[in-house]
This record gives structure tokens, C-alpha cells and sequence, in this order.
């Protein structure tokens, strides 16, 4: 019997990865009730790819404009209210999760409002891709700045509803984090749920998925010691950077303005 559980999928020209992604989710112990996969403005093969992979009482949107800042965050909110069910499952279509994935989080959902599993950069991408999940061992004995990413979780669609869902902000959720938990909510990270992050890695993603790191923690309001700690433990030297990017060019004053705007 499928789990009350739909499974949003969003996807920007993920061609590469969503056939191993997808063969992940249909593997679940349990079958969720629904797959929604958004397709944001793709011009590859991942729509026909899917399509060609996806149960009948599936859900593809084809999403060829974005209306919001942050177009993710946005592919969230739209897959949310076209979920059904009790748990919202959130798998990225570059990520690999355990067959036991749904079975685990949805029921830790009846406590948890949020629970994710801990992702890892798959080593046999390449040797950039060693190298980042040999960094990523380092969590071990610094955990400062560790949060669970957002690309593997299941939340609970009563908790998601209480807080109004996804918001426009780069890390939308941690933001969802944030917000659950003033909520007086519960949110997790699962251990023993392993999920791969099959996306082959370059020095040059690896500076930005820093500098993005970097404007978040900025935008959500993570103080700059903290940050400055994060950077020298972690050794993630542009996470400052982005940080300061954000900070500097939102304190900056603006010119230019005209009596109407004062």
C-alpha cells in the first residue's frame, strides 16, 4: 500500500542525473502516493526522460517562466500545493536516497515537523568529488555551521501549512528550519538515512555553492562571528565572502533617489 506521502522532484536541466535519481524513488519500500516533478525552464531531456520513468498518477509541470527572485524556493512552494497526503518528500533531482527513505521519514514525521537525511557527495563522480567528501568527514570533529540540506527531507505538510510553506529566499530550507522552530516545531537530521549527492563537482562549483553559502547565512541573518568561524574551521574561505558580498551591498546607500522615494 503506497505511503501518504508525495514526492516533489525539482529539476533545472538535470538530464544527467534525474534517470539514477528517479530509479532511486520508484526502489522506496514503500511507494508514495504521488511524484510531482517541476521542470524549471528545461531545454534538455529531463522532462522526456521522467516521463518516460514516472507512474501514471504522476504529476510533471513544465514551468517555463519564474516569477519569483528565487526560482527554486519557488519550485518548492509551487510542488507543495499540488501535493496530497500527509508528508511532503523533497528529493532533488541530483540526489540518491536509500530505498528505506520514505518508509524512515515519513514516519518520523508524526514527531518530527522535519527530518532529512544526511547527504554526501558521491566519491565516484571524480577526484574533485573524493576530495569534498573527504572534507566532508571533517564534519566529525567541527560541526560548526552543519545544517541538513534541504534535497533529501521529508516535512509534514500540517507543519508546512502552519508556517505558510516555502518562502522567496536563497536557502529556502533553512529558512523552512528557521521558521518551524519558532514555530515550536521539531526539526531533525537522520544519521542513519544516507542519500548520495551524485553531481560531479569542479573547483569552480565548489567556490560558488560557497559564495551562495555565504549570501544565505547573510540573508537568514547568521551573525558575522559565527560566519567568520564557519570559514576557518570549515575551510571555506568565500563562504566570508559571499557574506560580506550580501551584507556590504545591502548596507550600501542607495543613489539616485528621488524625493518620491524618500
Amino acid at each position: 500500500m503506497p505511503v501518504d506521502v508525495t514526492v516533489l522532484i525539482c529539476a533545472y536541466n538535470e538530464e544527467a542525473y534525474i534517470r539514477k535519481s528517479l530509479e532511486g524513488i520508484l526502489r522506496q519500500s514503500i511507494p508514495p502516493a504521488r511524484i510531482i516533478l517541476v521542470a524549471d525552464r528545461c531545454t534538455d531531456d529531463t522532462v522526456a526522460v521522467s516521463k518516460g520513468m514516472l507512474p501514471k498518477n504522476s504529476i510533471v509541470i513544465e514551468k517555463r517562466k519564474t516569477l519569483w527572485k528565487n526560482s527554486y524556493a519557488e519550485n518548492l512552494e509551487i510542488g507543495r500545493k499540488n501535493a496530497v497526503g500527509e508528508v511532503l518528500a523533497i528529493v532533488d533531482a541530483d540526489i540518491l536516497v536509500p530505498t528505506s527513505f520514505l518508509e524512515k521519514t515519513s514516519a518520523s514525521c508524526a514527531e518530527w515537523a522535519s527530518v532529512s537525511a544526511l547527504v554526501r557527495t558521491d566519491p565516484s563522480q571524480g577526484l574533485m568529488n573524493y576530495f569534498v567528501s573527504f572534507w566532508e568527514r571533517s564534519y566529525l570533529f567541527t560541526p560548526l555551521g552543519r545544517e541538513a540540506r534541504g534535497g533529501a527531507r521529508s516535512i509534514s505538510m500540517r507543519a508546512l501549512a502552519e508556517v505558510a510553506g516555502f518562502r522567496d529566499v536563497i536557502a529556502p530550507d533553512t529558512d523552512l528550519d528557521i521558521r518551524l522552530k519558532k514555530h515550536g516545531e521539531k526539526v531533525k537530521m537522520d544519521t542513519s538515512l544516507v542519500a548520495l549527492h551524485l553531481r560531479k563537482m569542479s573547483l569552480a562549483r565548489s567556490v560558488f555553492y560557497q559564495i551562495k553559502a555565504g549570501e544565505a547565512r547573510s540573508q537568514l541573518g547568521v551573525s558575522p562571528l559565527r560566519t567568520l568561524l564557519h570559514s576557518i574551521l570549515r575551510l571555506r574561505p568565500f563562504v566570508l565572502y559571499g557574506y560580506l558580498k550580501t551584507k556590504i551591498g545591502k548596507d550600501k546607500p542607495r543613489r539616485g533617489i528621488t524625493h518620491l522615494e524618500r
